[in-house]
């Protein structure tokens, strides 16, 4: 197999890195804020920005306690050097993603070499579950960036034995916990000590030797000013209120469950498969080839493994618990890439299947994008390309990043402006603007709630609101209103700002139920959606 054009020709390597940072910016001030996630993280900042608070975590002008400021402070800062949009909202969750990409690198590069690492960097940029969470603000790029920033410290203090990068991993360990909540001290802290444990051959007096170096008489303390400060404050101010909701999100969320299962187990096996498309299956192909020699993935293996055991026995899970462990995954599959060449058959078939039943995959999948959407025919040429780039340089290597990429590459260009035709809440937020600048007068929606309506009327916004009440409400003060048709109909003497469809299949973060709708909603079928008439009445 020949060398691959990105580790030989430095032109195709340029070319790879910028159509990657190209893909992750591109349209991502072009979409309304996405519901309902995106719009904790946008209306709060806002509120931060508009109250001149930065402590206290508003959404809907109500005490938010639910996750820790970081993610909030990225964006409102965000807001405050480039105003308050969709681009500046999503500027700090891209940099991030791209800061991830480039710890991945040096990260492999410490572990074996440049040529792993270059091959660790794009796989990592296009691992499908971490590329579609760095197109939105929450917290799980923000966390995946610190995260990893206080695991290359740590590492690289250690190979080096300068205790100053441990030291500085001990304020990202910090930082961490203020974007996604303490727990991920016990999960950074048993990559650690597994990684540690390993290294000194299982043997306690060693483990001891070089547990010593970490000096965590001095580095809790600086964990705890770091981290914890702001939870100080906010029980000091808001007592047993925030506690409730802090223990709701952590320490309930991981030991309850309504029923639980044995197949429970492979759960994260499974987000594995499809989040870390398109090397899902090469991963597990080189994981298990790997442990017949663990020790030389030690780092890597730790990370990984202790991950997977802690949130598998967790019975709270969710597919984005696993995105932090998709650094691991690519460093793995990068050595593979970089240096196995299987000699047996069966190894030889076990190998480039796992590389070649993702390309057949996304290819299908690509072509059936460009039909849905109703593309330019150009984009079924450049649904070829990943073949052509297999079989013009004979690498199968880089074959699914090239098609994930392509994949990406349509979606950025054309998908999602034509998924933006049917997401007008700025023109709901525009039309409440220049017709009733006065934000005392709240926005009321009947029967239901889109979480961004906040950001875009920037006001309060009372929701699941019954025609009844609204009725009611209207007979003293002014009334703006969403409604439906039904409600329209029971309403009089007000004036239609705005009319037009909402989606109304649940949240959106479930995008491949709304690109289904959509799809439909092309060919004229808008069950997806419910018409709505934003009006107002002033009182007589």
């Amino acid at each position: 197999m020949r060398e691959s054009p990105i580790t030989k020709n430095q032109w195709a390597l340029s070319f790879f890195i910028f159509l990657t940072v190209f893909i992750y910016f591109w349209n991502i001030w072009l979409n309304d804020i996405w519901i309902p996630n995106e719009a904790f993280y946008a209306e709060s900042a806002r509120e931060m920005i508009e109250n001149h608070n930065f402590l206290d975590i508003y959404y809907n002008y109500e005490h938010r306690f639910n996750k820790p400021p970081m993610t909030y402070w990225m964006v409102a800062l965000s807001y405050i050097i480039f105003g308050v949009n969709e681009f500046a909202t999503r500027l700090p969750i891209v940099l991030s993603a791209l800061g991830t990409n480039i710890l991945t690198f040096y990260i492999a590069k410490e572990i074996f070499d440049k040529k792993v690492a270059i091959f660790s960097f794009f796989i990592m940029a296009f691992s499908f579950q971490f590329v579609i969470n760095s197109r939105y603000a929450s917290p799980e790029i923000p966390l995946t960036f610190f995260f990893t920033l206080t695991l290359y410290l740590f590492l690289k203090g250690y190979k080096e034995k300068r205790w100053i990068y441990v030291f500085l991993s001990y304020i990202s360990l910090g930082l961490t916990v203020l974007t996604k909540g303490y727990p991920y001290v016990v999960v950074i802290g048993g990559i650690v000590l597994l990684f540690l444990f390993i290294e000194a051959d299982f043997k306690v007096k060693n483990f001891w030797e070089k547990f010593k170096f970490l000096k965590v008489h001095l580095g809790i303390p600086v964990l705890l000013l770091v981290g914890f400060s702001w939870y100080v404050y906010m029980y000091l101010k808001f007592g047993q209120e925030f506690v409730n909701v802090t223990l709701e999100e952590t320490i309930k969320r991981a030991i309850s469950k309504k029923e639980g299962s044995f197949f429970d187990v492979f759960f994260y096996l499974t987000v594995i498969l499809w989040g870390f498309l398109p090397y899902s299956l090469t991963f597990y192909y080189t994981f298990l080839h790997a442990l017949k020699n663990f020790r030389k993935f030690s780092f890597i293996f730790s990370w990984f493994v202790v991950m997977f055991v802690i949130f598998t026995i967790a019975k709270g899970k969710i597919p984005v618990y696993m995105i932090q462990a998709h650094i691991p995954l690519s460093i793995f599959v990068a050595y593979y890439l970089a240096y196995h060449r299987p000699v047996k058959v069966f190894e030889k078939i076990l190998f480039y299947s796992s590389l070649l039943i993702p390309v057949a995959l996304i290819f299908a999948v690509n072509l059936l994008i460009v039909y849905t959407f109703k593309l330019d025919y150009l984009y079924y040429f450049i649904a070829l390309f990943p073949v052509i780039y297999a079989v013009r340089y004979k690498d199968i290597r880089l074959a699914p990043f090239v098609s994930i990429l392509i994949t990406f590459f349509i979606f950025t260009i054309s998908v999602l402006p034509v998924v933006e035709r049917f997401r007008p809440y700025d023109k709901i937020g525009l039309a409440v603007k220049d017709n009733v600048p006065e934000k005392e007068i709240p926005l009321i929606v009947q029967d239901y709630f889109w979480h961004n309506l906040p950001f875009y009327s920037k006001r309060k916004v009372l929701r699941d609101y019954p025609i009844e009440r609204i009725l009611d409400y209207s007979k003293s003060k002014p009334l703006l209103a969403l409604v439906n048709q039904k409600g329209l109909e029971k309403l009089k003497d007000y004036q239609i700002l705005w009319e037009g469809r909402l989606y109304r299949k649940g949240s959106e973060s479930r995008f491949a139920i709304l690109l289904k709708y959509i799809s439909k909603a092309l060919r004229g079928d808008f069950s997806g959606f419910e018409k709505r008439y934003l009006i107002f009445k002033e009182v007589k």
